[in-house]
């Protein structure tokens, strides 16, 4: 770990317990009325619930915290689910927990059992990050191994239960599975340079056809976005995890350019936000059109 922290117990205090208690369910589906195609929306990272024990034992205000979260994606999904489709939606914090890591994805002081910690653990950008941004600590005293499996018992794994539930039905309905995980990018690189509006990630191919991200990259283009594919995000462990293509389950990574609708001093919406939001509907719509049964028969 780095320096700077005070020394690290192994006790979950009372006020932990009670923010996770609060914090419980960490995560909405929302169903449609009749779900009418093979393919589910998520929102992993627009949690923005940040539990007192959390806020009391941080080093960064709430202000600098939020800029880590994907601000307002859950919004610009909303409309799958009248349109015929589910979404999931994390309530807490990517700084609370991260569940685009793999559980596992941690230092070795955190683990109970011997591990070869990821580059993004060993940084503090792992499963329950310790940094964020330009790798700013997070916390005046690091979270206890306690803490830090209670977070993961009592958030992370009900969110994976609930994506694999839902990935399950679809196959179980249609045969298929086509699972949008949707995220939001900053809207300039580091050096200065305007990112695309849209960043579409298939692991290089890896988590879904080459066939359906050519539709949907159709998609967005026709709705007036300029698209990339696989850079600089090509999906993160969800992505990877749960894509099989060969298997009927196929997943893409959206990332969406905050700079299209988010102020970045106030975090506030930009007057461009209901333009957005607009477009983002006519796209969740049709990618679901496109996936239904008989859309797809007629291909």
């Amino acid at each position: 770990m780095r320096t700077g922290f005070t020394r690290r117990t192994d006790r979950l205090s009372p006020a932990e317990v009670e923010s996770l208690r609060a914090m419980t369910p960490g995560h909405t589906v929302d169903h449609p009325d009749a779900w009418v195609a093979p393919i589910l929306f998520a929102s992993p990272h627009s949690g923005s619930i940040y539990p007192q024990a959390f806020r009391e034992r941080a080093l960064l205000g709430k202000a600098q915290l939020r800029r880590n979260e994907d601000m307002f994606v859950d919004r610009l999904i909303a409309a799958a689910v009248p349109a015929g489709a589910p979404r999931l939606c994390a309530h807490f914090p990517r700084c609370y927990v991260d569940v685009n890591r793999a559980p596992d994805d941690l230092p070795q002081s955190w683990s109970d059992r011997p591990i070869d910690p990821s580059a993004r653990a060993q940084a503090g950008i792992g499963v329950v990050p310790t940094h964020i941004g330009d790798r700013a600590p997070i916390y005046r005293r690091i979270p206890s191994r306690a803490d830090v499996e209670a977070r993961i018992a009592a958030l992370y794994h009900p969110y994976h239960a609930a994506l694999q539930a839902l990935i399950g039905q679809s196959c179980a309905r249609f045969g298929q599975a086509l699972l949008i995980d949707c995220h939001s990018m900053p809207g300039f690189a580091p050096m200065g340079s305007r990112r695309p509006d849209i960043v579409l990630g298939d692991r290089f191919g890896r988590a879904c056809h080459a066939d359906t991200l050519l539709q949907v990259r159709q998609v967005l283009q026709d709705a007036g976005f300029s698209v990339a594919v696989n850079y600089p995000y090509a999906g993160g462990y969800v992505t990877d995890h749960y894509g099989r293509p060969d298997s009927g389950i196929e997943t893409l990574q959206i990332e969406i350019n905050r700079d299209l609708y988010l102020n970045p001093v106030t975090l506030a919406p930009k007057r461009s936000y209901d333009d957005l939001a607009g477009r983002m509907a006519q796209v969740v719509q049709t990618l679901i059109d496109q996936r239904r049964p008989q859309a797809i028969a007629a291909q």
